[in-house]
């Protein structure tokens, strides 16, 4: 789907989408979503973009509503959101998500709708979202007291890609003042809902948009253009850093995504986390400050250590002094093996030419392999000698005919069984470093 550089709205008076824009969007086969939560914001997004759109474009548009359970008004609130949506004569669907423990109710009501987001969108979807001017002054101003870096004071992107596929997610009012919206809300007499939550200043956005906003805003009247524009230039600049970044870490990375830390080992300590800032980011990880302090320590340490980071999507191991971010440890499926049928797996694939009779089972303990010139080797002395990654040893494919270990994947093969041929695939996102 091609991406359009002109601005989203032609006319801001009028919340009237520019037309390029509008194509960019719907271009293609794919479904254009409305994060819809029935409030005002995303109840003007839907009015005005559906006024504004054709019928063949209204069968490509898609309105969602996350129900997140909090509120004892939660089911009235979806059926006002099905209304508004058979009114218009477009397509709803609503999730119901449960929320993860965190310390943040917010984010983890924030965390739930994306996590609902990727659950309903195909790899080329547009989602769009109602954020406007004064969520962007609340979010900088948020952040800042909270502690940021230079990502955190880019603010909130205008467009992003959400997931790990092509997905898209737009902002199209990020630019536009609540009083816009709420002008044509009224102009409309758009019925929309009040989440009571929004007026509770225990959470700290409520606090900052009811009591510190507006007294801001007496004193510096154009506070919403300055940091909107702020933000702007800061992004434009972090992105910019990014890359130069991202250049830079290609030339200490090896071929299988493993970061070489002795290309930062002598480096000062902010730089040395700069550098872990800027790879994790690389492989999609965004960690808070106090836990990218932890990992560096944790991977400065003696080498002969296997430390070990997770995080809600993957984790953080060493190897051979580079680090590697890998896919969560998955569950090991073990089969009977049929001659010349691939058995497949989350990590890898397997084929055994020559026998009916081979089964894939766990790691052996304290197995011995014999090797070609007829010597014998222990398994844990074979896996230093080869440096199977850490993350492999109970992973690797263990074939057996009965009770004998015949073969580990293809790395090898019991002289007795040179008959037996066996393919195996490894799936990337599991990396399988050689040994240097």
């Amino acid at each position: 789907m091609k991406r359009s550089t002109s601005a989203s709205l032609a006319s801001l008076s009028r919340l009237e989408f520019n037309t390029e824009w509008l194509d960019s969007v719907f271009s293609g086969q794919a479904r254009v979503w409305v994060g819809f939560s029935g409030g005002v914001d995303s109840h003007v997004l839907l009015h005005a973009l559906v006024s504004q759109i054709s019928e063949e474009r209204k069968q490509q548009l898609v309105v969602l509503h996350v129900h997140h359970g909090l509120s004892m008004n939660a089911d009235a609130w979806l059926k006002h959101c099905e209304s508004i949506c058979s009114n218009l004569n477009v397509a709803f669907i609503a999730e119901k998500v449960q929320l993860e423990a965190q310390a943040s109710l917010e984010d983890a009501a924030r965390n739930a709708r994306y996590q609902a987001f990727q659950k309903v969108m195909s790899d080329q979807d547009v989602i769009l979202l109602a954020h406007h001017a004064g969520d962007q002054v609340e979010t900088l101003l948020f952040r800042l007291l909270r502690g940021t870096g230079g990502k955190g004071l880019a603010g909130i992107p205008q467009e992003r890609v959400i997931g790990r596929g092509g997905a898209r997610l737009i902002r199209p009012f990020l630019k536009v003042s609540k009083e816009h919206i709420e002008a044509y809300a009224d102009q409309h007499k758009l019925v929309h809902i009040n989440d009571e939550s929004n007026e509770d200043e225990r959470f700290t956005r409520n606090f900052l948009r009811k009591s510190v906003v507006p007294i801001l805003q007496t004193r510096f009247p154009k506070m919403e253009q300055n940091i909107a524009s702020s933000a702007e230039r800061i992004a434009t600049d972090y992105a910019m850093l990014s890359q130069f970044a991202q250049q830079q870490l290609a030339t200490w990375s090896n071929e299988f995504g493993g970061l070489d830390l002795s290309c930062i080992a002598d480096k000062p300590l902010q730089e040395r986390l700069f550098w872990w800032r800027y790879f994790l980011q690389g492989n999609g990880v965004s960690l808070s400050q106090s836990q990218l302090e932890s990992v560096e320590a944790m991977f400065s340490g003696a080498e002969d250590k296997q430390p070990e980071f997770e995080f809600p999507l993957g984790r953080i191991k060493r190897h051979q002094n580079a680090v590697y971010v890998l896919p969560l440890d998955q569950e090991i499926k073990l089969s009977a093996l049929h001659s010349g049928e691939r058995f497949e797996r989350s990590f890898d694939s397997v084929c055994v030419t020559g026998s009916d009779s081979c089964v894939l089972k766990a790691r052996p303990q304290g197995s011995s392999l014999l090797m070609p010139n007829g010597t014998t080797r222990k398994l844990k002395k074979w896996f230093n000698d080869c440096a199977i990654p850490s993350w492999w040893r109970e992973h690797l494919p263990y074939v057996y005919d009965g009770d004998t270990l015949v073969a580990i994947g293809d790395l090898w093969l019991h002289p007795d069984y040179s008959y037996l041929k066996i393919s195996w695939r490894l799936d990337p996102s599991l990396p399988f470093p050689k040994n240097t």
